[in-house]
């Protein structure tokens, strides 16, 4: 008899992910079982993180007054889409780890496969309506950004963020796909031996990302190009005052000086701390997209196929990492984090109506 690749996806060679020739890659298994635990492992100790960070996110959006900004409605909902995320991959990592495929019923991995793809889509349209968000507050005067961002339309907003990838989701219902177990990447994800599997992926992708992605990167380079025109207008304008006030006397000079500092300080400030709270959130995009974009480039590729898995479990550090960003660039959060690390509840800046209540509660 010839020899066939069959043969390598045998258990005779369970160490073997790569197939004898190049054009067998949509033969691929993941049966490398010392490369599943590595997987399963990372993606726990992840988890873990990424549950205690968002946990605290939400409770420090809870606890003050200060972060509950019409921006950090937005920043808890992505909060919450990774928080549901960590609490899927858990069952990604059961499925890795098992020997002899799911163990559990089907419907399991099936509707923790979907609500990690909703999460997933979820997290990258938050993005782009924290940048819609960031770009009318920075570059439009504040009566435009108030009469958008009412609680009425906010909570539309999240309504339609949450059920458009849920109808996305819901495309398996149509016979386009099937959330499952896969045999081929071992975890919780599509069933590859669906037929319309690679379809699925493919229409999944193009109604998810690619429309989120062009509005984040758009909106952050106009904010960009605003905030060096606005830069260069200040300049130019302080060039201007000082040759002004130079011709003019000595004591006429500084008292306008000081009144054009005065009248200017307060406008500077605020326009320079919104500057730096968006420059902190386009980090989390950045971080994003750096989670994302390996996956997105392997899928590209088919003899990629062996570093899916690996590409698949970078996806989940977004999930984690967006607390750490929080917590060491963005001012107001990285003060609340501190406090209720060191469990100083009492010096919560602008404490909630919630924390006093508890405070009198226990005194």
């Amino acid at each position: 008899m010839e020899p066939t690749t069959d043969i390598f996806l045998t258990k005779d060679y369970p160490s073997t992910s790569v197939l004898s020739t190049p054009g067998d890659y949509r033969n691929f298994r993941f049966e490398d079982y010392t490369q599943r635990v590595i997987i399963a492992s990372i993606v726990s100790l992840v988890t873990v993180c990424g549950l205690i960070g968002n946990c605290m996110t939400i409770l420090a959006v809870g606890l003050s007054r200060k972060l509950q900004t019409k921006t950090n409605v937005f920043v808890t909902n992505l909060a919450v889409a990774d928080l549901v995320t960590c609490l899927c991959a858990p069952f990604s990592a059961v499925a890795l780890l098992s020997r002899d495929g799911w163990p559990l019923p089907d419907l399991v991995c099936s509707l923790s496969a979907a609500i990690g793809y909703t999460c997933l889509a979820c997290s990258v349209i938050t993005l782009a309506a924290i940048a819609i968000n960031r770009y009318i507050l920075v570059t439009k005067p504040l009566q435009t950004f108030q009469s958008i961002y009412t609680p009425r339309k906010i909570v539309m907003m999240l309504i339609l963020i949450w059920a458009y990838p849920i109808l996305v989701c819901c495309l398996p219902l149509f016979g386009l796909g099937q959330w499952g177990y896969s045999d081929k990447y071992k975890t919780c994800t599509q069933d590859t031996t669906h037929e319309t599997s690679d379809y699925f992926s493919l229409v999944g992708s193009l109604l998810i990302f690619p429309v989120p992605l062009v509005i984040l990167f758009v909106c952050y380079f106009k904010i960009y190009r605003h905030v060096t025109r606005h830069a260069t207008t200040m300049k130019e304008k302080s060039v201007q005052m000082a040759a002004s006030d130079s011709s003019s006397g000595p004591s006429l000079a500084g008292s306008t000086q000081h009144l054009r500092h005065r009248g200017s300080s307060t406008a500077g400030n605020i326009n320079r701390r919104q500057v730096q709270i968006t420059k902190n959130l386009f980090i989390v995009v950045c971080a994003f997209v750096a989670c994302l974009a390996p996956f997105a480039i392997a899928l590209t590729i088919p003899p990629s196929d062996p570093v899916i898995p690996w590409t698949g479990m970078i996806i989940i550090f977004n999930s984690m990492l967006n607390p750490i960003i929080y917590g060491l660039k963005h001012p107001h959060f990285k003060e609340v984090f501190h406090r209720m690390l060191r469990c100083q509840w009492h010096l919560i800046p602008e404490p909630s109506g919630f924390l006093r209540k508890m405070q009198s509660t226990i005194h």
